[in-house]
């Protein structure tokens, strides 16, 4: 994702397809999930709220229900809705009324499917993609559908072909698993298929395409190196991910330095569609639309200038403990509330996050804790409670990683 990071990206695996959307649209190296576990992640990205309001609060049923979600927006907009693979969100107030298509309820497994031509069911969801499309495009409307891929979640599967093909080629010295590597493959296959579709559709200039993924990989299956640590932690290696847009009127080959959440991608998806009512007054994100169309200046207006990100449930994951941390300008601070420990890093200069500046910097971590009890205040957030929690990192537990895919056709006044 950055080209100016060495070692950020794999030396054994291979993405081809993916590398299509990066090289006809942007690149976001400085990009965040809303959570570092699969589900609060997904909740947040569906209402474009933070956790603290939708999962980590007392109100956050009641928040859930009265929420607009993604696929209620576009359906009003007069897109037809699709979601297809893994849902996390859940019933009832999980809005999959709101899409004309979808698997149901699936919920939030690892997806192994006992059928061998059809590992993590990638090329079912990628089927059913395919048919929604095409019924689209010949009814005449346009379409939002997001693909909630279980791979490359562990266990790992993938087509025997591939995986015989894997196990030929020369691994790398940071990924070296051929089952991981031919499921990367398989997975890679079915973007493939849609992006072809879109092209057979004679959509896709007029058609948007996002890639990103709802956490970082777990740490004792893979790496997330350079980064620190990963899944179910809030260290850059747990929170930061792809994410890349393509579409109509995004300059092909292009990176995004701005700080961008998947939160943001709520008021993105409003804009492009020409939703014309107000969004919802508690929305976190912001539209990208300026950075994407390269507008001099651009930037992501948020309704804080801080980003904020609540972890508070013990997650069973390595190193994982119930934590917040805040980013504002070049700095980050963590706050771990086993122990009310507080820790500051300017994670422009210090990606790998090894040099905690609390110590010499009192006035910032003053400043930042200040904001970050603030927002966690307004939005009534639960704070997990020190006596109830075992001091220091927690064991390893439950792995995985899983990556989405959204495409949306531009607003209908634009066809």
């Amino acid at each position: 994702m950055d080209d100016g990071l060495p070692g950020s990206g794999s030396d054994y695996f291979r993405t081809p397809n993916i590398d299509r959307i990066a090289a006809a649209g942007m690149r976001f190296p400085n990009a965040y999930a809303a959570a570092p576990m699969c589900g609060p992640s997904r909740v947040a990205l569906h209402y474009g709220k933070g956790t603290a309001q939708v999962m980590y609060s007392e109100a956050a049923e009641d928040v859930r229900e009265a929420s607009m979600t993604i696929g209620e927006m576009m359906r009003t907009a007069g897109y037809a809705t699709a979601h297809f693979g893994k849902w996390s969100p859940g019933a009832p107030e999980s809005g999959l009324q709101h899409y004309d298509a979808s698997d149901g309820n699936a919920g939030n497994g690892e997806g192994n499917v006992d059928d061998p031509t059809n590992p993590k069911d990638i090329f079912g969801i990628t089927g059913r993609a395919v048919a929604f499309m095409e019924a689209s495009a010949d009814a005449g409307l346009p379409f939002y559908m997001q693909l909630s891929h279980y791979a490359p979640h562990v266990g790992f599967q993938a087509l025997a072909e591939t995986v015989r093909k894997w196990e030929g080629i020369e691994q790398g010295a940071l990924h070296d698993d051929p089952v991981y590597a031919a499921m990367t493959e398989d997975f890679d296959t079915g973007i493939g298929t849609v992006l072809n579709k879109l092209q057979e559709l004679g959509v896709e200039e007029n058609t948007y395409v996002i890639y990103t993924s709802d956490h970082g990989q777990t740490i004792n299956r893979s790496t997330n190196q350079p980064l620190r640590l990963g899944k179910g932690t809030l260290w850059e290696g747990g929170m930061r991910v792809p994410f890349i847009v393509s579409g109509p009127g995004i300059e092909g080959g292009t990176i995004s330095d701005a700080r961008v959440v998947s939160l943001d991608l709520f008021p993105t998806f409003a804009e492009l569609a020409g939703v014309t009512e107000s969004m919802p007054a508690d929305l976190e994100g912001g539209s990208l639309v300026p950075l994407l169309f390269g507008a001099e200046d651009a930037a992501v207006r948020r309704s804080r200038d801080e980003l904020v990100f609540h972890f508070a449930q013990p997650s069973g994951q390595p190193e994982s403990r119930p934590s917040s941390s805040i980013y504002l300008e070049n700095y980050k601070l963590l706050k771990f509330y086993d122990t009310g420990e507080l820790q500051l890093f300017d994670i422009v200069e210090d990606l790998r996050e090894q040099q905690d500046l609390a110590g010499r910097m009192p006035d910032r971590v003053e400043e930042l804790h200040r904001r970050l009890t603030s927002y966690l205040d307004a939005v009534n957030a639960t704070i997990p409670d020190p006596s109830t929690l075992a001091p220091g990192a927690g064991p390893g537990g439950a792995t995985g990683m899983g990556m989405g895919m959204a495409a949306a056709q531009a607003a209908p006044q634009e066809l």
